[in-house]
């Protein structure tokens, strides 16, 4: 069986700087010299390229251009191409290739693109390396989805996954840190899986766990017609063809750290559709903080197949992004999602930085109006029947402010109170009185009195949940933040216990 060997090199960008094969039905692993051999290899590249461009100040195209002189002067080289990423495609004369992903923490000018006769550009017609990178050479074309507005994930449940919590951080605390500060803020249970607990145990178990949001960080590649993202846990040397998981192919990175190249596996389409099918993903919104993650060539692979699986976007940067854009951009982006703004919203103002390229992206087409939800959790008290007792509040903004109440059974009432403080004050202006088959929103008109009724509608129910729509404007007019809380007087319930959720518009 021919195999495929790629190495990926990068400096400061956050780039897939992959090495490996196909995962073969039965892998053969190669003598120890050889893996001896491509790791020196490896090391070499990286340690060079690296201090040219870091410590030497050269510039990526001639910096490339040595890297592509030193691997032609090799005995067992017979061929080295130059591919669009600043990459380099090596071919052995014993039939066995190599890919390196060149990069640098610089996004101006001349030194982001290199200009390749188009015979070299890997692209979906570029057989030699396609191929072998997409079993059977098939291509996923983007599938559409059902627009929903507003479009939110439906869980409260979040990820975050991140590769180099150890490796080059630029903000402080870290950004996996401020992630979960701005998740858990908005009423999100985050889980944290960092450094080894981001590896491949964990990344094929990512389903499972019914994330609302999924942030991915560490090096991420467009490996034409399919992103690969390289997961944990590092090794000193070239690793063995088989990684014990379908779809991976092994790679190299340097560690900015500790100066060192280390080996690891990337995943790929073919890892996420044997492994992310157990649970479809509950219009999930997947962030990935890497290279690549939203580049046209990479999107008929893992993000196609992610948002065909349930994934309301995947957002991510289109090129090479450094560890400063990454960190920044990702923590802006967060920032806004938690006072209120929509994805396009949120893009918009990432874009106003001016770091870029890269482009921060979303996929597919046509998801600028989504947003993350503010969650309230109550939990199940027994002195409360559960067809009463409130167990999730899911509060979305926009023209209209709607509203998912969760109970811990179908619920069955007479009436429960939904409250709106739009005035900053401990007391509320506007009450909505629930009922089974409609609510009824009312304006105050004398302390504690509502008689001014401005609007009546029909909530939607399904199982456990209750939803109601409440235009913004009628009911609380321009106010661009108000505070919620429920209150069940016969259940004897209240969400929260005490205090209220703040939503902005």
């Amino acid at each position: 069986m021919k195999k495929y060997f790629i190495i990926a090199c990068l400096s400061i960008s956050i780039c897939l700087v992959a090495s490996g094969s196909l995962w073969a039905l039965n892998p053969q692993p190669e003598p120890p010299i050889f893996a001896k051999k491509i790791t020196e290899l490896a090391t070499r590249v990286h340690t060079d390229f690296h201090s040219m461009v870091m410590v030497q100040r050269a510039l990526i195209p001639d910096a490339l251009a040595q890297q592509k002189e030193l691997l032609l002067k090799e005995p067992n080289v017979q061929d080295v191409m130059q591919l669009r990423g600043n990459n380099l495609f090596v071919r052995f004369k014993d039939g066995n290739e190599l890919l390196m992903f060149l990069g640098k923490d610089n996004f101006g000018g001349e030194e982001l693109g290199i200009s390749s006769p188009p015979e070299q550009i890997l692209d979906k017609a570029s057989p030699q390396l396609y191929e072998a990178l997409q079993p059977g050479g098939a291509i996923l074309v983007p599938g559409a989805m059902a627009s929903l507005l507003p479009c939110t994930p439906n869980s409260n449940k979040a990820l975050v996954f991140d590769c180099l919590e150890d490796d080059a951080n630029v903000v402080s605390p870290k950004i996996s840190q401020q992630i979960k500060s701005d998740l858990t803020s908005m009423g999100y249970s985050v889980t944290m899986q960092l450094n080894n607990g981001a590896g491949l145990a964990n990344a094929a178990l990512i389903d499972n766990g019914e994330y609302g949001v999924v942030v991915m960080r560490g090096h991420g590649g467009d490996l034409g017609g399919d992103f690969g993202f390289l997961v944990r846990p590092w090794y000193a040397s070239y690793p063995p063809a088989n990684s014990g998981y379908v779809g991976t192919i092994r790679a190299s990175a340097y560690n900015h750290v500790t100066g060192t190249t280390q080996f690891g596996y990337v995943i790929t389409q073919q890892f996420s559709s044997n492994y992310w099918t157990n649970k479809a993903f509950p219009n999930s919104m997947f962030f990935l903080e890497s290279c690549h993650g939203t580049d046209p060539g990479a999107l008929p692979g893992m993000p196609t197949w992610t948002t065909n699986h349930g994934a309301c976007v995947w957002l991510g940067w289109d090129e090479s992004v450094s560890f400063n854009c990454g960190d920044n951009g990702t923590d802006l982006f967060f920032q806004k999602m938690k006072d209120g703004k929509n994805v396009g919203e949120a893009l918009a103002a990432v874009h106003a930085t001016g770091c870029e390229p890269p482009v921060l992206t979303s996929y597919p087409a046509g998801k600028e109006l989504c947003k993350l939800a503010v969650w309230c959790s109550d939990a199940n008290e027994p002195a409360v029947t559960d067809i009463r007792d409130f167990k999730l509040l899911k509060l979305v903004s926009g023209t209209s402010l709607s509203a998912r109440i969760t109970f811990y059974a179908v619920p069955n009432f007479n009436e429960f109170f939904f409250y709106a403080d739009t005035g900053g004050t401990a007391a509320a202006e506007v009450l909505v009185r629930c009922h089974m088959n409609n609510f009824e929103v009312y304006k105050q008109t004398a302390p504690g009195l509502y008689t001014n009724k401005v609007y009546t509608g029909t909530p939607g129910k399904s199982g456990n949940d209750y939803s109601l729509a409440i235009p913004w404007g009628t009911a609380f007019g321009a106010v661009s933040s108000i505070k919620i809380w429920l209150y069940d007087m016969a259940g004897n319930d209240r969400l929260p216990n005490s205090g209220s959720v703040t939503i902005k518009k």
